[in-house]
């Protein structure tokens, strides 16, 4: 039964019903998986402060500047990367393997330190609003 309110006729071209039945249900999975992370602590939570839209992937530390080590995403054992815009409910999530696959093709030149003059300075790369989206839809990242 159709209700007029919700269903989207089929796209031309489309593969019916069951097809779009099934990628549905894919996302679902997917979602499932996100949300059993989420009650056993894999998901790794960045908050943006600015609300600027764009993304700090911190990849190493100096901490009381005793040389560069490994941090962020990096070393995360996290299955799932969040970002949160606001702190009142907008937020984009990424699988870590899907960020590390964005990041790795990003040329070192990228990297930047932040706050320099801090007793942690941090070395990451900024991802602007444009490349986020591109992270969450270009078949370049898929696995």
């Amino acid at each position: 039964m159709k209700n007029s309110d919700h269903d989207i006729p089929a796209a031309p071209g489309s593969q019916g019903w069951s097809a779009d039945l099934s990628y549905g249900q894919s996302g679902e999975g997917l979602a499932r998986t996100f949300l059993e992370a989420v009650t056993v602590g894999s998901v790794e939570v960045k908050t943006d402060r600015w609300r600027n839209g764009r993304w700090v992937v911190e990849m190493s530390q100096n901490p009381r500047k005793t040389g560069w080590k490994p941090s962020g995403l990096a070393v995360t054992k996290a299955e799932w990367w969040c970002y949160v815009y606001t702190l009142d409910g907008a937020m984009s999530v990424v699988s870590v393997a899907r960020l590390k696959r964005c990041v790795n093709n990003l040329p070192k030149s990228r990297l930047r330190t932040f706050v320099p003059n801090s007793s942690n300075p941090t070395r990451g790369f900024l991802l602007e609003p444009s490349e986020v989206l591109d992270l969450m839809i270009s078949p370049a990242y898929d696995a």
